[in-house]
């Protein structure tokens, strides 16, 4: 851990010194679970579907896909529940996601559970569940709340402040006095040897990544706390998700008798013809990569949230409303949205850093498995520390130099 400098304000960098080296003792363990776990779901989509063929992708055949319609009828009649949204994708050899709900009306204030399925599109066929499906979901868990539920959840947000601070305060303990020279910001000297050398990889290599550390901690709170969630959507002003969708199909509205949401609620089906509707879709985006069809309630217009086939990311989503008659009652571009709105729809992708495509999402896995070498170069430079306050201690207040420490700081450390 960098030492502090008195150079620039006298009694902070001591301060700022004490701040980081205690985080990085304490949350520092929990954010090497979290930055391997990153790292290792970088890549799950494309892992998932290299192990999965057949499953996660399927054969090209001469055959059209099914409309819509007819799709949900075989893929609720051979898995028995109810399809509640149903994503398509342009690609010839992606098969269909179905998320289903069970056919029995949820109790009153719960929602229904919800199951994934996938199918083949060209005969409505379910297909199997994907190996490493079960790991993949395991490490996600074990990356959000540490398989601790709501309590883990609370760790891993307060760790990932921590990151932030962490960032922030190694960046001004770091500071050199020559700040134009690249040498000092981003040079190792190979020739260091010891605590020296230690010191440097803890300090260089963490300036090379601390824009993606602090990137990676404003967007991971969005997951972590409410509180900062609600706020984001209010500096933003974006909408809230589902704010305009209605009850999903089969609940009943609060109010109303659980005779009523478990009988006409479960009974009744979208006014939207789903294939009519869906052919207006084609015609507005026939360029689209994928399209999620979320199946409203009675009255309600059919939204379809896409993402074009050109999209900067896989989180560049669109969506479209298409009411009983046919009409494009609303059409978001996400291009055409503000700012803010993108931002925030974008959450996942600015944490994976797909957002910044394929080169993005490499140096964010990359930063993500170097958190390990913080925490131990973090304990090992602690440890060292202590040991030489011991020894000036045993030596009456003389500073000993170890032969393994070289004589000085390194270059750009502190100058």
């Amino acid at each position: 851990m960098p030492d502090p400098s008195p150079r620039r304000l006298p009694g902070l960098s001591p301060v700022l010194f004490q701040i980081h080296w205690f985080i990085g003792i304490t949350a520092g363990m929990v954010l090497m679970v979290v930055g391997v776990t990153g790292a290792l779901l970088s890549y799950q989509d494309e892992i998932l579907r290299a192990l999965n063929p057949g499953v996660l992708t399927v054969a090209a055949r001469p055959e059209p896909t099914l409309p819509p319609a007819e799709l949900i009828r075989r893929i609720e009649a051979a898995s028995g529940g109810r399809v509640a949204s149903l994503t398509l994708a342009a690609a010839p050899d992606r098969p269909a996601r179905a998320f289903l709900t069970p056919r029995e009306a949820p109790a009153p204030g719960t929602r229904p559970r919800r199951e994934l399925r996938l199918a083949d599109p060209r005969d409505g066929s379910l297909l199997g569940t994907p190996v490493g499906e079960g790991f993949f979901r395991t490490t996600r868990e074990l990356h959000r709340w540490l398989l601790a539920g709501a309590e883990g959840r609370i760790v891993v947000g307060v760790s990932t402040i921590a990151l932030v601070v962490l960032s922030l305060t190694g960046l001004y303990l770091r500071w050199p006095r020559r700040v134009l020279s690249w040498r000092a910001w981003f040079r190792i000297d190979p020739k260091l040897r010891g605590r020296a050398l230690l010191w440097r990889l803890h300090a260089v290599i963490g300036t090379w990544v601390l824009p993606l550390y602090v990137l990676a901690g404003l967007t991971g709170l969005f997951w972590s706390f409410d509180w900062y969630r609600s706020a984001l959507f209010d500096l933003t002003g974006a909408p809230r998700p589902n704010a305009e969708a209605g009850p999903p199909r089969g609940e009943g509205s609060q109010g109303q008798g659980e005779g009523r949401a478990r009988g006409e609620g479960r009974a009744a089906r979208p006014a939207v013809d789903l294939d009519a509707a869906w052919a207006v879709f084609l015609r507005e985006r026939p360029d689209y990569a994928t399209a999620q069809l979320r199946l409203p309630n009675p009255g309600q217009p059919l939204r379809i949230t896409y993402v074009e086939a050109e999209a900067a990311h896989e989180d560049a989503r669109s969506s479209i409303a298409i009411n009983a008659a046919g009409e494009v009652v609303e059409h978001r571009r996400y291009a055409g949205q503000p700012l803010g709105h993108r931002l925030i729809g974008s959450m996942l992708a600015l944490h994976s850093g797909s957002y910044f495509g394929p080169l993005g999402t490499a140096l964010m896995m990359v930063a993500s498995l170097a958190m390990p070498l913080f925490g131990i170069t973090g304990w090992i430079l602690y440890l060292g520390r202590r040991r030489m306050k011991a020894a000036r201690a045993a030596a009456g207040g003389r500073r000993p130099r170890p032969a393994a420490e070289a004589p000085a700081p390194p270059e750009g450390s502190r100058a």
